[in-house]
């Protein structure tokens, strides 16, 4: 019998011999099956009032524990009137056990004023190349080239998006105040500038990188530099400027940081997060051949995302196996990201530059 017959039944049945009000469920317990740790688990309950008197939900949703949140959309139901409730669970921390997770409903239902609700399921251990939606969330950080157009296209550090420098006060609203920001400019002069700006506007972390383009050339080379193909790879001009508000190169380089968006072009256009690349399933060992070397670089990070994870994890085990032992995909893919932070940080094309 599927969901939505049942509860016409319930209401069928509850309100042909129910007087006051009366709570149903169409499912009592969510058998969440297997995930992997650091998913966010999402049960949907429809709650249905078969009593013939409104039902008052008289306090929120009581949880066994703090992992688990279930918000009333509504603190009443009309007679035959029914709404979902929406039961998260954040595996983060439960890596193989079976778990089970209750959640009260408080009603002013004469006979059932308490109604338990379950969540189960078993969280597995995270593989070594999985990593969580709020992993990369509390992670992630944002590099802006300040330069103009054409320069940005002539060559720029890797993920970085382009905002020149005389825009960047039209960008206030929409950049992310929570998340680090690294602005660079050709010798770092209009960085240390923005970062003030930034930092004055309310930004937590914004930092110039020290010397700009100029500066990172000289202390560790051509890393990360991006040049389109058949370019000639020159040097950044002019002299490095060692201001304030800013950050070493060599801080940058050893924690540095790529998303790769596996979905196709229609999808990434719609909404990706800022400084992504869009990559094909099938071209992502030509993308990873063109990375420097370790021994060039050190470490670097590659987040490899799509919707749903599927091909992420694949890229990212196959990226791991090839010589990038930091690779990782973000389980449950884009979609994890959106029940977590809803749209926060997902730019359509449009807006980057």
């Amino acid at each position: 019998m599927n969901r939505s017959l049942a509860v016409i039944l319930m209401v069928m049945l509850g309100m042909a011999g129910w007087a006051g009000p009366k709570l149903a469920v169409d499912q009592e317990v969510y058998d969440f099956g297997e995930v992997a740790e650091g998913l966010l688990v999402q049960a949907v309950f429809t709650l249905t009032n078969v009593g013939d008197a409104v039902l008052q939900f008289t306090q929120q949703p009581s949880t066994s524990c703090g992992c688990t949140s279930a918000p009333l959309p509504k603190t009443q139901l009309a007679p035959g009137e029914s709404m979902e409730l929406v039961v998260l669970f954040d595996s983060t921390g439960f890596g193989g056990d079976e778990v089970s997770r209750s959640v009260k409903i408080h009603s002013n239902d004469p006979r059932t004023p308490e109604k338990s609700l379950v969540i189960e399921g078993y969280v597995r251990d995270a593989a070594p190349y999985e990593g969580s939606a709020s992993t990369l969330y509390y992670g992630f950080y944002l590099m802006i080239d300040l330069r103009s157009p054409e320069e940005y296209v002539r060559g720029h550090l890797l993920g970085a998006i382009n905002i020149p420098f005389f825009e960047l006060s039209q960008w206030l609203d929409q950049l992310p105040k929570q998340f680090a920001i690294y602005l660079y400019d050709e010798t770092g002069v209009q960085a240390t500038q923005a970062a003030q700006m930034l930092q004055d506007q309310g930004f937590v972390v914004a930092r110039a990188i020290s010397g700009g383009l100029a500066g990172w050339w000289n202390e560790v080379g051509d890393a990360f530099f991006v040049w389109p193909e058949g370019a000639e790879r020159t040097p950044p001009s002019g002299m490095p400027h060692y201001g304030g508000y800013s950050v070493k190169p060599q801080y940058v380089v050893r924690s540095y940081q790529v998303l790769i968006d596996l979905r196709p072009p229609e999808a990434f256009a719609s909404g990706h997060l800022p400084g992504a690349i869009n990559i094909a399933p099938h071209d992502v060992p030509a993308w990873a051949a063109g990375l420097p070397s370790p021994e060039e670089i050190g470490r670097l990070y590659v987040w490899c995302v799509d919707e749903n994870g599927t091909s992420a994890c694949q890229a990212a085990q196959w990226l791991r196996e090839n010589g990038l032992p930091d690779a990782r995909c973000m389980i449950g893919g884009l979609e994890q990201w959106r029940i977590r932070y809803g749209d926060d940080l997902l730019w359509p094309e449009a807006n980057e530059g």
